[in-house]
């Protein structure tokens, strides 16, 4: 594996975790696919954290972009929450895909350094690693662990403020914990304003927030769409693949 794949990676995982969340009243959600009521504004920080929840029912895929100054992070995934199997591309402008099945991550690589896949053994990831972190779509606690006010604006869409505090806090592990604290330190000001939009089923299908730092303002969108339509996962060649080496999971 190049080297200057893993940090790389590692950057699209931590946008990820900063981004997702559930938090503990996910466990109240309701499952139906009967369409969501709209919330007060009381109700509005309950629905909007539950709602990313809600979208994990089915299949999805994901779009994240990640803005930076001149500097521009994509990220596209389709998920198939109910066997953790997923693909995910990325520029940062320099190209990453990776294809995750149950047992495996395969991560492209520059063919002229071996086979064009390289094969990492899930058992073998660190638990508390951003990589094994990352892949549990379910399990994070992003931005919206931190939502403390949210107000209707019509149409599904909320604005709202979050409390990387209190997103921190809501985390569902030290690792996950230690993820947000590292992405939130730059922060300026102790509040973060973000717009959410919610489908009349109550799933959470976009999102954005603004971090303002000392180095200017990093603007994130994340939307979340194609519910329950059928996503391709399926794991390279095995000829394609080379298992990765004893030193790639120092990385993960």
């Amino acid at each position: 594996m190049r080297r200057s794949l893993a940090p790389a990676l590692l950057g699209c995982l931590t946008a990820l975790l900063t981004a997702c969340g559930t938090t503990t009243d996910t466990a109240s959600a309701p499952t139906t696919s009967a369409s969501a009521s709209a919330p007060t504004t009381a109700d509005a920080p309950t629905a909007i954290r539950q709602g990313f929840q809600r979208s994990l029912e089915k299949t999805l895929k994901m779009d994240v972009t990640i803005k930076a100054g001149n500097q521009t992070v994509t990220m596209r995934s389709a998920v198939e929450p109910a066997t953790g199997a997923m693909t995910l591309d990325m520029r940062t402008p320099e190209p990453v895909s990776m294809v995750v099945t149950t047992d495996a991550v395969y991560v492209k690589q520059d063919a002229s350094d071996g086979k064009p896949w390289m094969r990492l053994d899930r058992s073998r990831l660190r638990p508390d690693g951003q990589l094994a972190q990352g892949l549990d779509v379910r399990a994070q606690a992003g931005i919206l662990g931190g939502v403390v006010s949210a107000e209707p604006a019509g149409d599904g869409r909320y604005t709202g403020v979050a409390d990387p505090e209190k997103a921190i806090a809501a985390a569902s592990s030290d690792a996950e914990k230690a993820t947000l604290r590292n992405a939130f330190k730059v922060l300026k000001t102790k509040t973060v304003p973000f717009e959410a939009t919610l489908d009349a089923e109550g799933r959470l299908t976009l999102l954005t927030y603004t971090f303002d730092t000392a180095a200017g303002k990093i603007d994130n969108e994340m939307k979340m769409h194609s519910f329950g339509e059928p996503v391709s996962i399926t794991a390279p060649p095995a000829a394609q693949t080379e298992d990765a080496a004893a030193e790639a999971y120092r990385f993960f």
